[in-house]
């Protein structure tokens, strides 16, 4: 049962030690580095189920920009003197077995799959936005420089873009 004082505060009356903000960063940003580690092996997945050429080349665009993001995080683990410490990512795995299932699903057509395919790859990078946002905000609160984060983030926001795109067009 909660605690009927602590009920009554208010998020501004709440004050969290930077090393409690800097284990919540930390256990976020492993998250999202080892999603993004299983999203790499789901976009290669699909883009071999995807019949639009268009749709392929954008998967492909957006397993080049995992790898890149990855390789972003490595940085990140640098500056902040830690290491990526294996994390439970099932809410990710859980969303792209839905898709994976979805897309798959007996008596589909090549459109269908198509378009299931574009729907849950915007999901995924609404995912990932709100990640790279969260950690933004963990970031500055903690007095680290959170513009590493920036570039991440804007793929992110590029490819939800590109995706919305690719459907709009596929769909009208």
């Amino acid at each position: 049962m909660a605690d009927p004082a602590s009920s009554s505060l208010q998020p501004k009356d709440v004050h969290m030690e930077d090393s409690l903000l800097k284990k919540i960063f930390l256990e976020h940003l492993n998250y999202i580095y080892y999603g993004k580690q299983h999203l790499t092996d789901f976009f290669i997945e699909v883009k071999g189920i995807a019949t639009l050429e268009v749709l392929k080349q954008a998967i492909e665009e957006a397993i080049e920009d995992t790898k890149s993001q990855i390789g972003q995080m490595d940085e990140i683990y640098t500056a902040i003197k830690e290491k990526p410490s294996k994390t439970n990512t099932l809410g990710i795995k859980a969303l792209t077995l839905e898709a994976y299932l979805a897309t798959i699903k007996e008596g589909k057509t090549p459109m269908e799959r198509d378009v299931f395919i574009l729907f849950y790859l915007q999901q995924i990078e609404g995912v990932e936005i709100s990640y790279f946002k969260v950690l933004k905000n963990l970031a500055k609160a903690i007095g680290y420089n959170n513009s590493f984060l920036d570039q991440p983030f804007d793929i992110a926001v590029e490819n939800k873009i590109l995706f919305e795109q690719i459907y709009k067009e596929y769909i009208s």
